[in-house]
């Protein structure tokens, strides 16, 4: 309590606005005070504050004629890092005194005030948490806030909040929402009204009721504050007591059936490194034996390296940059990669730890035994014929490491279960608990160790120069006009006939040759083109067609099939399900009696004039024995989407000097899957395609028809739903060449904002939930929202709508799970595919909906990264945003989405068009667009800003009431002149 004669400093700034403790003029309890230093601290410890080191040093600090002193790293510190090898200057380090942590001098500034941003949230905060609290004796029900629940969308629901006072009679002088002061969006959904007509006094003892009313219109959640204003009668004091609101429009049976089953608990991961014996098991029976001409060799991590990862904080980067060459060419190509690639296994590893199972039981099934595995049909884990699962019987946690495993090898996976086989001295009987951990199938990273060391480091592959086109020029147009293709399409197309041609003309030996191919460019339908080109022309011509993923692979083989069994064949992996290959495609496979995949032999195999396989698996034919430089040219399709010693298994172990190589992409779509945020870092994330298209041979202006061709005709999408990304990534260079009455099947679709502009942004602000063991997040608004759309557009017969038609991306799969929930509830929606933007890649739907998820209302603390996610990439907007041929419909919280730039500038594009729907924004969709940093820095400053001005308010109103008391002369003592306290604001329906 502070004295009725104390005089508050003058560098003091009042938060707290709690009732009369200063005097019979002042209304404010000032147990907070702003210092000059620019800390906000409580008032108890301002002369202890005042007096110490920091206080002193804050104040000296921002004095004009003296700098900050800044200290060094220590010496031992600085030395060690020159020992070490290091070339770059040592940064200077500074501990900060709050948090102790040692922050780079050029960044301390900034670590400071962002305490001091925090700190005065904190204050602004704790004043906003008084004036929840019942105070004068009086209570209002809901101290920790009024939730209506669930809301069905335009029915009007009312809850009652109940005043009791218990010490004095008190009047409520204002019954408002805090939202009708901002005059924001709330303001229209809630109102607030004191029940009961004649005066607003309470009596002691006494309790009346105020009505709140939800009057939804939009679907999602909704925030306010009931600000109820009270003046004590007895005692002439006006204090305030407030209270949250909230409610979620949307579809109550959608929250039932989607909500969580359990609070999300983050799982506590113990590492996994067996040192105790292991009992090895045998390979599937089903599987044909191969016989290998090249063994692969184990390339285990070093264990010095393996130790360096062990290190926490940033020094690990420091620490695994040692055990890098200090330059990337030719010589150290090999020993580069290979830290990368121990990195990325190594994180691999550890996640795989996360779908540890204990206390399991394994059910026989002679000669096997069945494990149940939750999401095993979702892929998490991922497990595959031919991989190991290790079991132990349950101990306690200390012996993990120690216990004698059981190998047991995986012969086949089911739905909810897979099948395993042990050593035959293994038996298990009904009861006993076993601890189980998935395995790593190393496989795939052998063949990258061993493509990326291999000696067959052809510069003009790895590095190419200038000096490797000398010479070289652009196709003669002769060439280009007396082409005649196949597909009769590619002809209408100056710069896919080009490419053809190009690749055509190619001397053997040449540097690799880019198809830059856009969305929706035909970049596909182009090479396969040109492998027939290159087929006809030659009768010597061998093929090995490759890509990333199976999908892409059999999407390649599917388009040369017509060239015979005899001249295609489709390399498969042995532990590939034969369900997951289009049925077509099984004649052009090597499938085994047992309906398995296998390996074809050598022979065989040197007759086809085309191999089709994955990056990975195209190094089977090295393996088998087939002799590099076999194949005279190598095909990559979305190139850009593997690791780069992904590409160079299909690339190092087959290429010889004559070989050429033809690589088709977009380096503004996704690029490879990194699971270490370290090796990414470091330079795995960075694509072979994306790597040599920033070299100089690659320019678009001086090696077009030489190097590369980029491909401009979108025959995909309609030119409005193109746009954006057309003007964002491809310099506006795209033109819109689709089907009319494809692409303009949906303009006058009838959910549409703005008729004949196809795009449409529905803004919610749901809530991002997790379930219990799963850290993927799911939003029920929007997946309610997306189930609405997808009826809407069945049910209209006259969009001529299926529903393999709809294609729906969301980046978690969570709520892809929880949306499939939803859909499969009708089997009409069962065709719509939904899943990742990943498995989107190279597709089109006519119609694609966007759920994009994240909804943190705690942004304005939290850093960009855990507000969006991994749903602040740009090559990932880009991918998902070009799937659409006629309509494309993005549900999102646009508040938290415009954190990041280019989603803002996505969001601006839809507002301007008219294309949006729900929450509006709180930007200027005009104004230029901002960094994240000085966007984020804006927002946060606004709700702090905002937050200020409530409790300013709140304080004015307080000392204005004072006034209004003695205007109105009221006799304390007379329940009738209470009365005149009345006034239609009581009534107001705001």
């Amino acid at each position: 309590m502070v004295k009725p004669n104390y005089t508050p400093p003058t560098y003091c700034v009042p938060f707290v606005t709690t009732g009369c403790t200063f005097g019979q003029s002042c209304s404010l309890q000032h147990d907070i005070f702003k210092c000059e230093c620019g800390l906000i601290l409580a008032l108890s410890t301002q002369e202890a504050h005042r007096r110490g080191k920091r206080h002193k040093e804050l104040i000296a600090a921002a004095k004009p004629t003296k700098s900050k002193k800044r200290r060094g790293p220590p010496k031992d510190n600085a030395q060690q890092q020159q020992q070490d090898g290091h070339s770059e200057p040592v940064e200077q380090l500074i501990q900060c005194e709050d948090c102790r942590k040692k922050v780079e001098s050029a960044e301390y500034d900034a670590h400071v005030e962002e305490h001091q941003r925090q700190q005065r949230l904190e204050a602004l905060n704790a004043s906003l948490a008084k004036a929840a609290e019942d105070k004068h004796g009086v209570t209002v029900t809901g101290r920790s806030g009024i939730d209506f629940g669930i809301i069905d969308l335009d029915t009007k629901v009312e809850t009652v909040i109940s005043i009791t006072s218990h010490e004095s009679r008190v009047a409520l002088k204002k019954c408002r929402m805090q939202s009708s002061n901002r005059g924001d969006d709330h303001g229209v959904k809630f109102s607030a009204t004191l029940r009961g007509r004649g005066s607003p006094v309470i009596q002691k003892g006494m309790t009346r009721d105020v009505s709140v009313v939800m009057h939804p219109s939009d679907a999602g959640r909704f925030e306010d504050t009931l600000e109820l204003v009270f003046f004590d009668i007895d005692l002439r004091q006006t204090f305030i007591i407030t209270r949250a609101i909230e409610a979620t429009v949307g579809s109550r049976e959608d929250h039932e059936l989607l909500r969580p089953k359990a609070p999300y608990a983050r799982r506590k991961i113990v590492k996994f490194n067996p040192v105790g014996s292991v009992v090895p098991s045998s390979r599937p029976p089903a599987w044909t034996k191969t016989v290998w001409v090249d063994r692969l060799l184990g390339y285990d991590i070093p264990k010095s390296l393996l130790s360096a990862l062990s290190i926490p904080g940033k020094g690990i980067s420091s620490a695994v940059k040692r055990f890098m060459p200090t330059v990337f060419n030719e010589k150290t190509y090999g020993s580069w990669f290979q830290v990368l690639l121990h990195i990325e296994e190594e994180r691999v590893k550890s996640d795989l730890d996360a779908y540890s199972l204990s206390d399991v039981e394994l059910q026989p099934d002679h000669p096997r035994y069945k494990l149940l595995v939750e999401g095993l049909a979702e892929g998490r884990p991922s497990v595959l014929v031919g991989d190991f699962v290790l079991v132990s019987h349950t101990e306690s946690a200390e012996t993990l490491n120690k216990r004698t495993w059981y190998e047991g090898r995986v012969h086949k996976v089911y739905e909810n279960h897979v099948s395993l086989h042990f050593n035959d001295g293994f038996s298990t009987y009904r009861g006993t608990k076993f601890d189980v951990r998935f395995v790593l199938n190393r496989l795939p990273y052998r063949r990258m160790h061993q493509a990326v060391t291999n000696k067959n480091d052809q510069s003009r592959i790895l590095f190419p120069e200038p000096k490797h086109i000398q010479g070289v020029q652009r196709v003669p147009l002769e060439k280009i006009v007396g082409l005649v293709p196949f597909y009769r399409p590619i002809g209408e197309d100056e710069e896919q006939t080009e490419t053809v041609a190009a690749i055509v003309d190619q001397k053997p030996g040449s540097v690799p040759f880019v198809v830059f191919g856009p969305p929706g460019t035909g970049k596909t339908v182009t090479i396969v083109e040109a492998m027939r080109q290159l087929l006809a022309k030659d009768p010597d011509v061998r093929i090995l067609a490759c890509a990333p993923n199976n999908s892409a692979a059999d999407t390649l083989a599917v388009k040369l099939m017509d060239l015979g069994k005899s001249q295609v064949f489709r390399l498969n992996s042995l532990s590939r399900k034969i369900e997951e290959m289009p049925k077509i495609l099984r004649e052009y496979s090597s499938i085994n009696s047992n309906l398995v995949f296998s390996m074809p032999q050598v022979e065989p195999l040197s007759k086809f004039r085309v191999v089709v396989s994955t990056c990975l698996s195209a190094g089977v034919p090295t393996g088998l024995g087939l002799k590099r430089g076999h194949f005279t040219h190598i095909f990559i399709d979305e190139a850009g989407q593997g690791k780069e010693p992904e590409l160079m298994v299909a690339i190092k172990n087959n290429a010889d000097k004559k070989t050429n190589l033809i690589l088709a992409g977009d380096n503004q779509q996704l690029g490879p899957v990194i699971n270490s945020p370290l090796a990414s870092i470091l330079g795995l994330k960075l694509s072979y395609l994306a790597r040599i298209m920033q070299r100089e041979i690659y320019n678009l202006n001086t090696g077009k028809g030489i190097t590369i061709v980029k491909l401009i005709k979108n025959f995909r999408s309609h030119p409005d739903i193109l746009k954006f990304s057309n003007d964002q990534f491809y310099n506006s260079e795209l033109s819109s060449c689709g089907e009319p009455a494809m692409i303009n099947s949906l303009v006058n679709y009838e959910e549409l904002p703005k008729r004949r502009f196809p795009v449409v942004f529905h803004g919610i602000v749901g809530k991002d939930e997790r379930e219990k063991s799963s850290p993927s997040f799911f939003n029920i608004d929007e997946a309610t929202q997306v189930k609405k759309y997808c009826t809407s557009l069945l049910g209209n017969k006259k969009n001529g709508i299926k529903a393999e038609h709809i294609g729906v991306i969301t980046p978690y799969h969570a709520q892809r799970c929880k949306i499939l929930d939803l859909l499969y509830k009708d089997h009409k929606m069962r065709d719509i595919k939904v899943g990742s933007v990943e498995e989107f890649q190279g597709q089109e739907r006519r119609v694609i909906i966007i759920s994009t998820v994240r909804s943190n209302k705690e942004f304005i603390t939290a850093d960009i990264r855990r507000s969006l996610g991994f749903v602040a990439n740009k090559n990932r907007l880009n991918v998902a945003l070009t799937r659409a041929q006629a309509l494309l419909i993005v549900i999102g919280n646009p508040i938290v989405l415009s954190l990041d730039p280019i989603w803002r500038g996505f969001l601006n594009y839809v507002y301007n068009r008219g294309g949006w729907r729900g929450k509006k924004i709180d930007w200027d969709p005009l104004e230029p667009i901002l960094s994240t940093d000085e966007f984020v820095s804006r927002r946060k400053a606004q709700v702090e800003g905002e937050m200020e001005e409530t409790i300013a308010r709140l304080q004015a109103m307080i000392i204005n009431q004072h006034a209004d008391t003695d205007e109105l002369d009221i006799e304390l003592d007379d329940d009738a002149e209470a009365a005149a306290f009345e006034r239609p604001v009581l009534r107001e329906a705001e």
